[in-house]
Formats: C-alpha cells, sequence, structure tokens
C-alpha cells in the first residue's frame, strides 16, 4: 500500500476494502481523541514501548480493563491503517482482541482487551529472583501448542496472515498462562501465492527470518522460523542473545554434536530419561522450522500437530505407561507371515479399549444372510465384484462385496505367493481404522475360491447417486452438502494426519462416498498396501486409475504416484460437484473446463455454477468461501494446496456461518 493522501479515513474506506464491514461483524468501536484520554487517565500508566508507539493501562467506563497503544508521532497512516484491518480480521482465542481504534489525526490509537501476566519473555527471563515464575514442560507444551494453532489458523485464511514478529515479547499471558498473540503492526495479507515484497520492515533482531535479508520476501514460513526460535528459547529458557552468545547458533551446533544439545535444556524441566525424550522430540522440530532452506520448513498445522504428540508421550510417560510404534496386525493363526509382509496401521487415538475383532464369516453364512447371492439383493456391481445386501446375526444390515475369482491381491511386483494370507492380512489391517467418517469393514470370508469382504450398509448410496439423480426427488439442500464436505474432510484428514504413518487413499470420488443418517457421510473402498506400509493401494483390482481420471492431480496423471496431495486435489472435485451438483459422469462432464473458471470470479460468477436445483436458496457469501476452497484444493502445483486440516477448519467454520468463527484463506 503506497497511499499519499491526507485523510486517514479515506485511506480506509479506498484501501481498507473490508475494514468497515470487518468493524461492523466484530463490533469494534470508534473511541475520539478525548476518550482515549479519559480511558487511560492522561496516559498516566506506561505498560511498555514498541518500534511503532506506547501501550497505556486503561480503563472503560464500565472498569473493564484495556490496553491502548498510541502511535508515535509521524507514524505513517498506512501502518496505522494495515494494523488494524489485520488485526480486525483476526478472532480468535488466542489473538489479543481488539476493541476499537481512535482515527484522528495526532491520536492514532488502537484499544485491546487487557492481559495481567505480561508477555513470554519476562516469565522466561526474568532477572528478579522474587519475580521468577515456574514453568513446568507441561505448561510450556501447552503455550507451544497454542501458538502452533493460531499461527496455523492465520496462515490458512483467505487473505493468509502473516504476523512477521514472532518473538516472546509479543506473546501474552492471561491469568491462567493461556497465550495471546498481540502486536500486528508489521503483520501482512498475504495474497493468494502467499509472498510478500516489502520494505520498511522493523521484525526483531534474532527472529527475523534470515532470508528476508537475502530476498527482501515474508512467507508464512518466515513465522515459522520465528516460531521455532521461540520453541528453543522455551525449552532453554536461555536469551536469544546474551553479550558474545548467540542461541541459535549454540543450538544448532549442539545437536550436531547429539548428546551435546541435553546440556542447553532448561534443568527446570529435566526430569531423568522421561522428559528427555520429549525434549528431544521438541528440539528437533524447532531444528526443522529453523531450516535455512524456507521449502524445507514444515507448516505450522504440522508443527501443532507433532507437538500436541509430544504432549501426548510427555502424558505417558509421566504416568508410567510405555509407549511405542504402531501395532503390528498379524491375522489369528499366522504368525509365521514374512516380516516385510507386515504393515505398520495405525488405531483410531481415541479409542480406549481393544477394536472389535473382524469377524470371519463362512461361506455358507454367507450364501444365508444373502440368499445365495440372489438378484434380488443385488445391489452393486463392478468389473472384479459384485455387492449384496445382507443381514448379519446380530441384525445389522451390511453390504457383501463377492470378488470375481480373477480379483487376486497384487503388487507392483507381481501377485502374492499366499493370495489368501494376504488377503486376510489386508482385511485385519483395514479394519484397525476407525473414524465416524470412515466406513466400517465388520467381516470378511475366505472359502475356497470365494473371497469377500463385509461392510456396513449404508441405505441412502453414495454421493455420485444423489447428485447424478438416480434416487428421484432427493435434491441436497446446502446445508446438507457443506455438512457431508466436512465429513468427508475429517476422515481424509483423520487418515492423513491422525494416523502414524499417514494413510493416503488415492481413490477420493463420489462414488466411493457413502450417505448414512443425519448426513453423516463415510468414506468407502479403503485398501492397505503390503510394500508400502501407511499407503492405500489395490486391494483387489478394482479400481483403476486412467490417465483421463478426473479426480486425479495432474502429477499423479505424470507420475503414478499418490501422495496427500493428491487425496487434496481429488476431494476439491468432490466439493465442485458438490457445489455444482454435477458429477465426473454426468452428460456434461467436462466438470473442470466448464466450471472453474466461473469459481475464480465475482460472486455473480461464482453463484453461476450452483447447482440450479437449489433455486437460490443458499447463502451467497458462503458459496463463494466454499469456491476458493476448491480454487485452492485443485491448484496445479502441489505444495500451493491447503493440508486438510485446513480444509477441515474452513468447512466447520463454513457450516457454523457465523462471522466471527469463519475462517478464510
Amino acid at each position: 500500500m503506497d497511499y499519499q493522501g491526507n485523510s486517514l479515513r479515506d485511506f480506509l474506506k479506498n484501501n481498507g476494502h473490508v475494514m468497515l464491514q470487518r468493524v461492523n461483524n466484530y463490533n469494534l468501536r470508534s473511541f475520539t481523541e478525548k476518550e482515549i484520554e479519559h480511558i487511560t487517565n492522561g496516559y498516566s500508566t506506561l505498560l511498555g514501548k514498541g518500534a511503532f508507539g506506547e501501550v497505556y493501562k486503561g480503563a472503560l467506563d464500565d472498569q473493564c480493563p484495556v490496553a491502548v497503544k498510541k502511535y508515535k508521532d509521524g507514524t505513517r497512516k498506512e501502518d496505522f491503517a494495515k494494523e488494524v484491518i489485520v488485526h480486525s480480521q483476526i478472532n480468535h482465542k488466542n489473538v489479543v482482541r481488539l476493541l476499537g481504534c481512535c482515527t484522528e489525526e495526532n491520536t492514532l490509537t488502537i484499544v485491546m482487551e487487557f492481559i495481567c501476566n505480561g508477555n513470554l519473555n519476562n516469565i522466561l527471563h526474568c532477572s528478579n529472583a522474587n519475580g521468577y515464575v515456574p514453568l513446568p514442560l507441561e505448561k510450556r507444551l501447552d503455550i507451544a501448542i497454542e501458538l502452533a494453532e493460531v499461527l496455523s489458523c492465520t496462515h490458512s485464511m483467505y487473505s493468509p496472515v502473516l504476523h512477521g514478529d514472532i518473538k516472546p515479547a509479543n506473546i501474552l499471558l492471561d491469568e491462567n498462562l493461556v497465550p495471546k498473540l498481540s502486536d500486528f503492526g508489521i503483520a501482512r495479507l498475504l495474497s493468494t501465492n502467499e509472498v510478500q515484497q516489502t520494505r520498511n520492515i522493523v521484525g526483531s533482531i534474532g527472529y527475523l527470518d534470515p532470508l528476508f535479508n537475502q530476498t527482501g520476501l515474508l512467507t508464512p514460513k518466515s513465522d515459522v522460523y520465528s516460531f521455532g526460535v521461540v520453541l528453543v528459547e522455551m525449552i532453554t529458557r536461555k536469551k536469544v542473545a546474551n553479550g558474545n552468545f548467540n542461541l541459535i547458533q549454540n543450538f544448532t551446533n549442539s545437536l550436531k554434536r547429539g548428546k551435546a544439545v541435553r546440556q542447553m535444556f532448561d534443568d527446570e524441566i529435566v526430569d531423568g530419561k522421561k522428559k528427555i525424550k520429549v525434549l528431544k522430540d521438541i528440539a528437533k522440530l524447532a531444528a526443522e522450522c529453523l531450516r535455512l532452506q524456507e521449502r524445507l520448513r514444515p507448516e505450522m498445522v504440522e508443527v501443532a500437530d507433532r507437538l500436541r504428540k509430544c504432549r501426548k508421550d510427555l502424558q505417558l510417560r509421566t504416568r508410567g505407561e510405555r509407549t511405542g510404534p504402531s501395532a503390528h496386525l498379524v491375522p489369528p493363526g499366522n504368525n509365521c507371515l514374512p516380516e516385510q509382509q507386515t504393515a505398520s496401521i495405525p488405531v483410531d487415538p481415541t479409542t480406549k479399549n481393544p477394536p472389535t475383532p473382524v469377524l470371519n464369516i463362512s461361506l455358507a453364512e454367507l450364501r444365508e444372510i444373502t440368499r445365495n447371492f440372489s438378484d434380488d439383493t443385488l445391489i452393486g456391481e463392478g468389473s472384479h465384484a459384485k455387492v449384496f445386501l445382507g443381514e448379519l446375526k446380530d441384525g445389522r444390515k451390511s453390504a457383501v462385496k463377492k470378488l470375481g475369482q480373477n480379483a487376486v491381491v497384487k503388487n507392483l511386483d507381481g501377485f502374492f505367493s499366499e493370495p489368501d494370507d494376504e488377503f486376510v492380512h489386508q482385511v485385519q489391517a483395514v479394519s484397525r481404522v476407525k473414524h465416524d467418517n470412515i466406513v466400517q469393514l465388520l467381516g470378511y470370508c475366505v472359502d475356497g475360491n470365494v473371497r469377500a469382504v463385509i461392510y456396513e450398509y449404508s441405505s441412502r448410496g453414495s454421493l455420485q447417486d444423489i447428485l447424478l439423480g438416480t434416487q428421484h426427488g432427493r435434491v441436497l439442500s446446502w446445508t446438507q452438502r457443506v455438512k457431508i464436505a466436512l465429513c468427508v474432510a475429517q476422515g481424509i484428514e483423520f487418515l492423513h494426519h491422525k494416523t502414524e504413518p499417514c494413510i493416503i487413499h488415492s481413490d477420493i470420488k463420489s462414488s466411493n462416498i457413502l450417505l448414512f443418517d443425519n448426513d453423516v457421510a463415510k468414506i468407502a473402498d479403503l485398501r492397505i498396501s503390503k510394500n508400502r506400509p501407511g499407503y492405500l493401494d489395490d486391494l483387489i483390482l478394482d479400481c483403476v486409475h486412467p490417465s483421463h481420471n478426473v479426480y486425479d492431480a495432474p502429477e499423479c496423471k505424470a507420475t503414478g504416484e499418490f501422495t496427500r496431495e493428491n487425496d487434496v486435489y481429488s476431494f476439491g472435485i468432490v466439493l465442485l460437484e458438490l457445489l455444482t451438483g454435477r458429477t465426473s459422469r454426468h452428460p456434461q462432464n467436462r466438470i473442470m473446463t466448464g466450471a472453474m473458471p466461473g469459481l475464480g470470479g465475482d460472486e455473480v460468477q461464482v453463484q453461476r455454477c450452483v447447482d440450479p436445483r437449489l433455486i437460490g436458496k443458499y447463502p451467497p457469501k458462503a458459496v463463494a468461501r466454499m469456491a476458493a476452497i476448491v480454487c485452492r484444493c485443485v491448484q496445479d502445483k502441489a505444495d500451493s494446496r491447503p493440508s486438510m486440516s485446513i480444509v477441515v477448519t474452513n468447512l466447520r467454520s463454513l457450516l457454523e456461518n457465523t462471522p466471527s468463527k469463519l475462517w478464510r484463506w
């Protein structure tokens, strides 16, 4: 922004295109110069000074304490406007709440909630022995996790927010030591390419991304670097710079020497072997955040995930429980399987009890529950399998998928020597993947030449069936579509981010999304690959990925390799189908070339792409936001697509449809 006008109000109107709307949405108050003087009692209580001005303590008429940031005389209006615009767009429990501002020429001020416990810098490095605050590792992890989560959110907004000055002094702590991010003075609203060419950055020595000095570019990965520095401070309780001592240089050198890094940990949080392992994991994560090569730094959503795992590990260790790798699943009675045929499959971390064993059903039982596979129980048919409706002995309806005799278990190297054993092993593995939005595998059958798998039954059919109109008279409402999208996103997020190692589905499409009561959607067709643990591959040769598959990402079509980013792309196509009411099997199936150009346009263009069967019964702004999610998911470059955790955050707020909770990219 290089506005050179004289009126700040004109500047805000001309350049802060969303500011006035945001002020109304978040109930921001406009203060006069006289009111600011009254609130601060004539600026009598100074809390601190910064590069842009001074912060005073004050009180509103209802005696609610506030912090008032008064900009220095001569401050550029652009700098003030940027902070108000950026801060007003963020509503998060771990961000200091903006209450209002004064735009009078000689009293540029912002009014924020007052946080009583000062900042993290004072608590970590208080030189006064009487002011020393014990800070156990558990609390430090809580603070780090909440900071990582709020940065993950700000980086995932519709216009991503780059803070640009992450440091302990800008992390305030309330009475419960809950962190609140403050000081958005040099924050930036990023464009869709998430890169900001900027000048006149003040930053903070020791925390600012060293690449900025070379390139002049700021990206979300710049915040990741700064967060890494803060993480090192939190586990060492040492200042970034103290005389000739350089914390980050000493930390990285100690890591290279292996065990030497233990000597840098704060003595207060080193408690034998129980905590050393967790501290080493945190140190390793911090080192990854500090990498000079920006592309090698993790995203903040990954940082938050890994810190949560550290906290869980710490809780288990301090309770005396043993932690270890994911369970290795071996089918009952087959303890002699070669080691390489044993995939490491995660168990749902929310499951407290051992998973229910998958049923081994005889062929005779299958014939009984499907009336001998009669045509009147046939509910689906593919090139290598038929699906029949059955009812188990406990009364549950089930979908019985009977595989054709030519549907053998196969990997990239050819047929397995013991296909039945491998089939049973894969079934056992898939049965351990449990989530509310993933179709549950109930049982299997291996009897002579007959092999079958039994799943929970979906009476409402697949999303593709409904979108194609094969179930006459049924049109999904806007709310139903958003809820279905959120369910699917949560299922994929679980596979990608809540399992160890991560699982890639590789075949997300509307025909593999089944609908249940209360508009709950579940992902079907999970397959575990023996030779690529953690990846979902063909259990049966029921799905071929042709080069023209509209659900596959460009890089997948080129290389044949399936990644998390490919699942995100596929989900984007499903989301596009929900938005437009058309599927890749629609008579006008050029869904990408037909609909995508409109989604990148204005609100009117976007609405032209919406399923006409909705007859206008949808919130236009919500439609535009869903269109934005689609556009991000189907980016040509894999690294430009969001993680599924970010997608879930956006869809959840879209479903809530409240301005104060709506997160956008």
